[in-house]
């Protein structure tokens, strides 16, 4: 099949911009030519045609009825084109897809985000906040962030933080009346628990408080934030994760009621299945985050633990 001969793309653009100004000298200065090149394309156009496309009526034009069909068609054409030409002079971007702890997301993840963002504007991050365990085989993730032992079978983990948490509370919450010198003080005001209640009774038992019963009341939260959010309004007293609490200290939101600090048996660790650093979007976040960590340059990762030797996770 022939091509199909078509006019000067020049001339097409010079009647194209004309139509949609209404004017010639309007469309010489968007397309940089003069009035007279403009025209001088549009009359070539017509003498190729064999028919007006414009009405000339002194400073203004207007389309003929053959202009008014020709008109549509070449708007949508020239606005596909630079579509087109964008497109392809666009960078690619990769989506990577990112399971993490909901609380680490809240409270440390997404602050820094910006960071990754400007140091990688060719990869699209999307979030998965979620306690569950992503399998990796099954669902579209390429990493995770969890919380636990770091002990789960089948995947490649690295840990990031060492956890210790302490007391906090909001500025707001003391009071001069019910000073808290030492653990045994905080008997005198609300205690808030994530999880579980046996966290407070074990941190005053480490504190040196015995048989604290008195710890087991007070509101209960699912997730850390919860928890940290009810303190720094001012609802009580809550044992700090020191990664999630950094920065509601650093900011005068919470203060820290005591030096003593107990050591979190887990942490947040970083996971990911055996081979997936290959991928270019995968490796550029675990160099980011793992900076962010303070870990310094990546290491060579340890290959995941067979199912049957590894511990069950606690989250």
């Amino acid at each position: 099949m022939a091509p199909r001969r078509l006019p000067s793309l020049k001339a097409l653009r010079a009647f194209e911009a004309a139509a949609r100004h209404g004017s010639f000298s309007a469309a010489a200065g968007e397309l940089n030519v003069t009035h007279a090149a403009i025209s001088h394309q549009i009359r070539a156009l017509e003498e190729e045609l064999g028919a007006q496309l414009f009405h000339r009526t002194g400073r203004q034009v207007e389309l003929t009825e053959r202009g008014q069909k020709l008109f549509p068609v070449l708007a949508a054409a020239f606005e596909q084109m630079g579509e087109a030409w964008a497109q392809a002079g666009a960078k690619d971007t990769a989506t990577l897809t990112v399971s993490v702890e909901p609380s680490f997301a809240a409270r440390w993840l997404v602050l820094r985000l910006g960071k990754f963002n400007r140091a990688h504007p060719e990869i699209e991050l999307r979030l998965l906040p979620s306690s569950d365990l992503v399998d990796f085989a099954r669902e579209d993730v390429d990493i995770g962030i969890r919380y636990g032992l770091g002990e789960w079978p089948d995947v490649v983990s690295e840990k990031l933080f060492e956890a210790t948490v302490y007391p906090v509370c909001s500025p707001a919450l003391l009071d001069p009346k019910r000073p808290i010198r030492k653990p045994e003080d905080l008997k005198a005001y609300p205690l808030l628990h994530e999880e579980t209640m046996q966290h407070w009774v074990n941190w005053l038992e480490e504190a040196g408080v015995r048989h604290p019963r008195w710890a087991m009341r007070g509101p209960l939260f699912i997730e850390a934030s919860l928890a940290l959010q009810a303190a720094a309004s001012g609802q009580g007293v809550a044992l700090a994760n020191d990664t999630l609490a950094m920065a509601d200290l650093a900011e005068g939101r919470l203060v820290r009621l005591f030096d003593i600090e107990m050591p979190d048996e887990e942490g947040y660790w970083l996971v990911y299945p055996e081979g997936m650093l290959k991928k270019a979007k995968v490796d550029a976040f675990r160099r980011w985050i793992r900076e962010e960590a303070g870990l310094g340059p990546p290491e060579a990762p340890k290959p995941p633990e067979p199912l049957a030797s590894a511990r069950k996770a606690s989250r």
